[in-house]
């Protein structure tokens, strides 16, 4: 079994608690949209790019202070990757200066996978790798 605390602490995230739910959303429905067969990349990271970790980051970091993702204190929630990752509740997280998201939040090397949302869950940030590409996602 994944050690959530533990990946998610190596990723260099302040962890701070869990929740049930974001608002009404809860990690399994997150988690559909994001993987949907509908969802489509608002950002697109080729996974051959020597530094695509660092990109991925930098988009992830952009889109979620543009959406609202992440709260003014850099508090927002987290549903990391591993086996109970639908049935899991959020992790209460807050961005730190050592924060490296697409290293760490993996359970194949080199393939990001995580979802994050907003405290009342009105926004969705998912993160998937596909066949050639990392897809940020927002719903």
């Amino acid at each position: 079994m994944v050690d959530r605390t533990a990946m998610l602490t190596a990723a260099g995230l302040e962890v701070l608690g869990t929740r049930d739910l974001a608002g009404d959303l809860a990690p399994t429905e997150a988690w559909r949209r994001v993987i949907s067969g509908t969802a489509r990349p608002t950002v697109e990271i080729p996974d051959d790019t020597a530094d695509a970790d660092d990109r991925v980051d930098a988009e992830w970091r952009e889109l979620a202070l543009r959406h609202g993702v992440l709260a003014d204190d850099g508090t927002f929630l987290i549903s990391p990757p591993g086996p109970g990752a639908f049935t899991a509740p959020w992790t209460a997280v807050r961005l730190t200066d050592h924060t490296h998201l697409a290293r760490h939040l993996t359970t194949n090397p080199n393939e990001p996978e995580f979802v994050t949302a907003s405290a009342d869950g009105t926004v969705i940030l998912g993160v998937t790798t596909e066949e050639y590409a990392v897809w940020l996602v927002i719903n």
